[in-house]
């Protein structure tokens, strides 16, 4: 399926995805080069006036967004769990023959294996994330598919998993 007929929550599930799916690939690449791959997605994600709220402060604009998630350092693997995602399509407002204009909303766990152990084995954590996105065409936009979120409301906390030691007794 080409990018320019994905639904609108294809389009974000796979977006989202790839942000937390390779962190150890972009952190890397940071590093080496002037702009990095998780750079040139976030601005393949986003309209350059983009309004973001993460946990409800902002608007912030795609580089401070982009500044919070490269936060999370140290995890040596990623997995993306997606509970619920859903779509309300915004006819009004769509361009005949083009992708839908909409909101995508869902719900998504991150699991983070570090790279250091607690009693013998890998830490996690657990970052739980809630978003909504309004999604539209962005005409300034040079690839095929113009689909950028205009406006975003991120919520997310990160708790560690519990840790679970053999024979120890709860009372």
């Amino acid at each position: 399926m080409s990018t320019s007929t994905q639904s609108l929550t294809s389009w974000a599930m796979s977006r989202f995805s790839a942000l937390y799916d390779s962190p150890a690939e972009f952190q890397a690449e940071a590093t080496t080069t002037n702009t990095s791959s998780f750079e040139s997605h976030i601005r393949s994600m986003f309209s350059k006036d983009a309004q973001i709220f993460v946990n409800h402060d902002g608007p912030m604009n795609a580089q401070d967004f982009q500044k919070h998630l490269g936060q999370t350092f140290g995890a040596n693997k990623t997995e993306v769990e997606w509970k619920e995602c859903f779509e309300t399509e915004d006819a009004e407002n769509s361009t005949q023959g083009e992708p839908k204009n909409g909101i995508v909303a869902g719900y998504l766990i991150v699991t983070r294996t570090l790279k250091f152990r607690i009693r013998a084995t890998p830490a996690k954590n657990y970052t739980h994330i809630s978003l909504s996105a309004k999604i539209a065409h962005d005409e300034q936009s040079t690839e095929a598919d113009k689909r950028r979120i205009t406006q975003m409301f991120f919520t997310s906390v990160t708790k560690a998993a519990p840790v679970h030691i053999q024979g120890a007794v709860r009372h």
